[in-house]
């Protein structure tokens, strides 16, 4: 079962570690904790996973994520930057959705490289804007960006995450620039993302990308959703933000080498691991 959304060659012990491990850390930063690190999960799943059904397999689980995240922030929200963000995103949905359209159409094997090589140069700016973050965080509460930036910004959030779920850096950086304080820059985001994502479930229909196949696997990682938030919620506490996002830096560099150079780590791993065996 699920035979399809294995590639070749990886084995299913590692394939199910990979895509169990991409759920649960989009649970942790779906909680607050390490916001951004949730970009990881997408070319951790692009290494043992089928492009195309890795976005559409993400939707629904970040959407659950999202309704978990304005439940909890309900009131924390400014309407006005939300749609800042929010509606010209749409317009890089529309963008998203007319790739994924021409993948329906030519097939996954003509855009699969170009798709991994995206998504891998995402992961590399993400791996540097985790190593700058103080930098960029204390440069932007210089500036109050209004509408021209909103629009281009917002844009290419729509754009980003319909391809590759990675809109949060810009969001991020845009609505933290607004100096809301704490409880409103995390219920504006929530709101943000809430919005992008159920925007993108019909036009993933539209375009072929969710299937019964991708709605029943997507009911055997749903448990995991819930553990990831609470283990976030519970290394809030004991566990250094600092430390996970070094990490998290790592493993999101090692990802995007991958997919830029198109190096199998994973093959060679376990063919050193087998040789020494």
């Amino acid at each position: 079962m699920f035979s399809t959304f294995v590639l070749p060659d990886v084995p299913i012990s590692i394939f199910w570690v990979f895509v169990a491990l991409a759920i649960l850390i989009q649970g942790i930063s779906k909680s607050g904790f390490a916001g951004g690190a949730g970009i990881l999960s997408l070319p951790l799943m692009m290494l043992v996973m089928p492009v195309d059904l890795v976005s559409a397999t993400m939707l629904p689980l970040l959407i659950l994520c999202d309704i978990n995240a304005i439940y909890h922030h309900w009131d924390n929200k400014v309407w006005r930057k939300v749609l800042e963000m929010y509606l010209p995103s749409i317009i890089g949905i529309l963008l998203g959705a007319w790739v994924w359209y021409r993948v329906g159409q030519e097939g996954i094997e003509s855009f699969e490289r170009p798709i991994k090589l995206f998504v891998g140069i995402i992961a590399l700016l993400f791996a540097i804007y985790i190593f700058v973050k103080e930098a960029a965080l204390h440069w932007v509460e210089q500036y109050r960006p209004g509408l021209r930036v909103a629009i281009p910004t917002g844009i290419a959030a729509g754009f980003c995450s319909a391809i590759a779920h990675a809109a949060g850096p810009i969001v991020n950086l845009y609505v933290f620039a607004q100096g809301l304080g704490k409880s409103l820059f995390v219920g504006t985001v929530a709101w943000t993302f809430a919005l992008i994502n159920i925007t993108k479930l019909p036009f993933f229909f539209g375009v072929g990308l969710m299937q019964k196949d991708v709605l029943l696997f997507d009911l055997v990682l749903i448990p995991l959703v819930p553990i990831g938030s609470y283990m976030g919620k519970w290394m809030h506490t004991r566990v250094s933000e600092k430390l996970f996002n070094r990490i998290i830096f790592v493993l999101v560099l090692l990802a995007a080498i991958q997919l830029i150079f198109d190096i199998n780590v994973i093959q060679i791993s376990l063919a050193m691991i087998m040789g020494k065996a």
